[in-house]
């Protein structure tokens, strides 16, 4: 939107800026912070044995908690981001996992590193 007022009508001498371009740059601020928090590399947790995951697996299933899962899969010495979300499914060694977007992820057990139990306050506010 541009408005052109002859200048010897000009109330003061302005800038010729839209006033309105800081919201454009905090919005495209908060953008690039979520997307260099999602860029960040993950950090290796300790490998679990498959006992230990199932555990914990059964126990999310069971009380219906919030997991974060940490798959053994590196590419260029880093991991991929952990999937945080609820344990909503299980079959032939899969597990569905769906977070805050309502998207559930299909994950094989056998590539799981670690899982652990998170709490669901602190992911949903996130």
């Amino acid at each position: 939107m541009e408005r052109n007022v002859p200048r010897d009508q000009w109330l003061y001498d302005d800038r010729g800026m839209m006033k309105w371009m800081g919201w454009i740059l905090s919005d495209h601020s908060a953008y690039m912070e979520a997307e260099a928090k999602r860029e960040a590399p993950t950090l290796p947790k300790t490998e679990m044995t498959s006992i230990e995951i199932d555990r914990v697996l059964q126990q999310a299933w069971k009380k219906s908690e919030i997991i974060s899962v940490q798959k053994n899969i590196e590419f260029d010495q880093r991991f991929e981001p952990n999937i945080e979300g609820a344990l909503v499914g299980n079959e032939c060694g899969l597990i569905y996992v769906q977070g805050k977007d309502n998207h559930a992820q299909e994950i094989e057990v056998a590539e799981i590193r670690h899982v652990e139990i998170i709490d669901a306050e602190k992911w949903w506010l996130q």
